[in-house]
């Protein structure tokens, strides 16, 4: 058995509803603002800071999850709730910006975990993701299906070559083409293409 403390952790379904609901919070915080002052900047500072200080505490209090795993050569256990190995259909791992787990069920249920390096310490869940997918590849003689992430298969790999790619084809047209270099727009581009082959993990054969 091993043990992994204070675990930082996610359910995928809740970031995406942190994410709209900031977005859904912010833009009501404009709506209403613009019935009561008509200074541009002030209300966009006012909701930013409103909006933010709501995502800090949704985040903290109910998003982020923090428990101690251990995991045995038959289960994966943490807060009362297990996976166990013999009711396993199949799982399937991804490693962009932290890692994430998917577990089917032979009963038709599914659990998901995940870690983002943008919203956890994401280290501990990385090193536990990567041990359990040792224990099920070794589990009942590789019986348990491994299915391939996206960026696992020929296809993500390939998707992530020819956005990068493109991003080399349009800086370089960019930098002919205008006469000041925007460095904000190519730091975000270069950081979206690092997300991606973060967790581009295929391996020729």
């Amino acid at each position: 058995m091993r043990k992994y403390e204070n675990v930082e952790y996610t359910n995928q379904f809740e970031l995406l509803f942190l994410l709209g609901s900031t977005v859904a919070v912010f833009s009501g915080i404009i709506f209403v603002l613009n019935r009561i002052i008509s200074l541009g900047l002030l209300k966009g500072i006012l909701a930013f800071v409103l909006a933010g200080i709501y995502f800090y505490l949704l985040k903290k209090k109910f998003i982020v999850k923090v428990s101690d795993f251990e995991l045995t050569s038959n289960q994966l256990e943490w807060n009362n709730k297990n996976v166990d190995f013999k009711n396993l259909e199949y799982y399937k791992i991804h490693w962009m910006k932290g890692a994430g787990i998917k577990f089917k069920l032979k009963n038709g249920k599914t659990v998901r975990l995940s870690s983002n390096d943008n919203f956890c310490n994401s280290e501990k869940f990385v090193n536990l993701c990567h041990n359990i997918d040792s224990k099920l590849l070794k589990y009942n003689n590789g019986q348990i299906e491994r299915k391939k992430s996206f960026f696992e298969s020929k296809q993500g790999y390939y998707f992530a070559v020819i956005m990068s790619i493109l991003f080399v084809i349009g800086t370089i047209y960019k930098s002919f083409t205008d006469e000041k270099f925007n460095f904000g727009n190519f730091a975000l581009i270069l950081v979206s293409l690092g997300m991606v082959w973060s967790g581009v993990k295929w391996k020729r054969k």
